[in-house]
């Protein structure tokens, strides 16, 4: 694929990212509030781990971009809460299908132009 980076474990996380726009499809079709939780829990759970492990990996290479990096990871980080917080608050799943999108969007974009930047980093 042409946004690997060649570091194994983050070339599949995000391959999963990119899968996340067919589970929001398959939610929204599926009008289901409760289809959204798996999404959610994915971006909280995977979101966290993934970019702990980014950065480990930029701080052993001495990645020249990792303060810009971590800012743009908290900023991710914080946009999820938010989604969160409004399916805890039953706020209407059209805003919530929208604002996972919103993520998942940017989330490609980060890939694509910002994490392609490591390509070459050391595992």
């Amino acid at each position: 694929m042409k946004n690997d980076l060649n570091i194994s474990s983050l070339d599949h996380h995000h391959k999963d990212v990119f899968e996340m726009v067919h589970l929001l499809d398959n939610a929204i079709r599926a009008n289901s509030r409760e289809a959204f939780l798996p999404i959610i829990n994915f971006l909280t759970d995977h979101c966290t781990d993934h970019f702990l492990e980014e950065e480990t990996i930029m701080k052993k290479n001495n990645f020249k971009l990792l303060n810009e990096h971590q800012k743009e990871h908290q900023r991710f980080i914080n946009k999820i809460k938010q989604i969160k917080k409004m399916y805890d608050e039953n706020i209407h799943t059209t805003h919530i299908a929208y604002g996972i999108r919103q993520i998942i969007d940017s989330l490609i974009i980060h890939i694509q132009t910002i994490d392609i930047k490591m390509k070459g980093l050391e595992e």
